[in-house]
């Protein structure tokens, strides 16, 4: 049997054009001599379709998107992906299922049975459960279907942190299967082994059959999908991976020997392969073009620009330094640098008469008050309503600059530098934002050395430095990383880290309090293990006695 992995990037909703990309594998499948075809968890829809999916003439449209593809199958078979209506009356009405099609039939569907809440999953919200595990029959070969999550019960809550009371792999053994394919959209996480190598292996070992393994690829909002579709032998050998962020046609032939691969991951290649298709994916899908970005030579919007450029081409990326009173000479000429590095367009709009203005109009009000925070904010909120007149005037959309270490802990200005249609690194910690600056430099200098060398400063005020008003970088992330992606204790991460408690504390208490600004941000490209921009819930109010409890 040959075997035609279509890893597809699928736009939300966009059900025509979904079905069109299944109709083009398949001709380029029968133009190989493939026997079936299998595309990515709800590729009619693309992941995730949310509250879409309550609309009913959507559901019906994707139905007949379904049989048309069904129409055209003659002489090839194929595994698609999709929302349908459950034809039994339960609490939900709607399955998310994957169609068994050859040779112009249906031949039935599987219902997912392992319905993912955590995180960025909300599936039970739609969905209900499928009960039943099936094989069919498709060129003499017994065929398994399963969908993402189906198969991660049964590597073990260890490998998979996942716990269910039903297995579907291990209900599949008397069934003896051939061959068996999970349809999955698996999201991208940066500082992650990948652990969907271990769960196609876990499977391969207890059915005693090979594992194609189709992933969903692209961007859909915040949430990335890296690819790297999957065949692992029966032996639970790793024989062929398909490329990471880019939709790809991966040729299996099963009675090919082919060698025992290793996966290796570059780190800081996948982190800037999913920013770049992040971003690249939110303008394309969105029906944009053109990026504005306030630079100010510091390292966070260096790295957003260098992002950008390389998502959106050079010709798309306007980036515009806005000094006052309190911006160093230093500060422009990297800023121009960079532009000049990165071949795009550079403006300086100098704001310090603007700024004066204001302070002249305000000061009536405010002369009996000491200079604070006050005055620094106004000048970013200055920066802000320029990028935003920019935009609206030139049909294009402001990327926000900062990382998630400010946004963790409220270093940011709302409706100053917080304004943007994207926060392309809002999950990006600043000492991740240096290693993937000099990532992005390692063959020559794109982004100035000494941007990457100097002390972080906002520049609002003289002489100002991150440090006078933070602990050192190096302890956020540390901080952060423990308490907002693993959960950990404040006494833990204290003790894991080596950093005083009441350091640790402080910094939690500065979480707490900055819920209501990260509320109104920008959404972020999401790869971590727990982002700000999607599958964090926390409550926007807390008590007194709470917050100074901090859990």
């Amino acid at each position: 049997m040959k075997i035609l992995v279509a890893q597809l990037n699928p736009v939300i909703g966009d059900l025509e054009g979904n079905m069109e990309k299944v109709l083009v594998a398949m001709e380029v499948a029968r133009t190989q001599e493939i026997d079936i075809v299998a595309f990515p968890e709800m590729t009619l829809c693309g992941y995730a379709p949310e509250d879409l999916v309550l609309h009913k003439n959507f559901i019906e449209e994707m139905e007949l998107c379904l049989d048309k593809i069904v129409r055209e199958s003659k002489g090839i078979a194929a595994l698609v992906g999709l929302v349908r209506k459950n034809p039994i009356h339960e609490e939900k009405g709607l399955l998310n299922s994957a169609a068994v099609i050859s040779d112009g039939k249906l031949l039935g569907f599987h219902d997912k049975w392992l319905l993912p809440t955590y995180d960025v999953f909300d599936e039970r919200r739609y969905f209900s459960r499928g009960k039943n595990v099936n094989i069919f029959e498709i060129k003499g070969m017994r065929i398994a279907v399963l969908i993402c999550e189906d198969m991660w019960q049964n590597a073990g809550e260890e490998i998979s942190g996942t716990s269910y009371p039903w297995d579907p792999v291990k209900e599949l053994v008397i069934y003896k299967p051939d061959i068996l394919f999970n349809l999955t959209a698996s999201p991208f996480q940066s500082r992650k082994a990948d652990i969907r190598v271990e769960v196609c292996r876990a499977a391969a070992k207890t059915l005693k059959c090979p594992i194609v393994y189709t992933c969903q690829v692209g961007a859909n909002g915040p949430v990335i999908f890296d690819g790297y579709s999957l065949f692992v032998d029966k032996e639970g050998h790793l024989k062929q991976v398909a490329k990471g962020f880019q939709e790809d046609y991966m040729i299996i032939d099963l009675n090919a020997r082919g060698n025992v691969l290793s996966f290796e991951h570059d780190p800081m290649y996948d982190m800037f392969a999913a920013l770049k298709l992040g971003l690249h994916d939110y303008f394309k899908k969105s029906g944009q073009k053109k990026a504005i970005i306030g630079l100010s030579g510091g390292i966070d919007s260096a790295l957003v620009a260098a992002i950008a450029k390389e998502a959106l081409g050079s010709e798309n990326v306007l980036g515009i330094y806005m000094p006052t009173r309190y911006s160093s000479h230093e500060g422009f000429e990297d800023a121009k640098k960079l532009a000049e590095n990165l071949n795009i367009e550079f403006k300086t709009i100098d704001i310090d008469q603007l700024f004066q203005n204001f302070l002249d109009i305000l000061h009536p009000y405010f002369k009996e008050e000491e200079e604070d925070v006050t005055e620094e904010n106004i000048q970013a909120r200055i920066r802000g309503l320029i990028l935003m007149g920019f935009a609206n005037k030139f049909r294009a959309l402001v990327l926000c600059t900062g990382n998630k270490s400010e946004l963790a802990l409220g270093y940011c200005t709302l409706y100053g530098d917080m304004c943007g249609a994207l926060s392309v690194i809002g999950d990006v910690l600043k000492m991740e934002c240096y290693q993937l600056a000099r990532w992005i430099n390692r063959e020559t200098e794109i982004i100035p050395l000494r941007t990457l060398e100097k002390a972080p400063s906002a520049e609002l005020r003289h002489h100002q430095k991150d440090s006078d008003s933070l602990p050192p970088y190096e302890i956020i992330d540390k901080v952060i990383r423990g308490y907002i992606e693993e959960y950990n204790t404040i006494e833990d991460i204290a003790k894991n880290y080596q950093i005083d408690e009441e350091t640790v504390r402080s910094i939690v208490r500065r979480i707490y309090k900055a819920e209501h600004k990260r509320r109104q941000a920008a959404p972020s490209l999401r790869i971590s293990k727990k982002s700000f921009a999607v599958g964090r819930r926390k409550p926007l109010h807390f008590s007194g006695t709470l917050s100074e409890k901090v859990y």
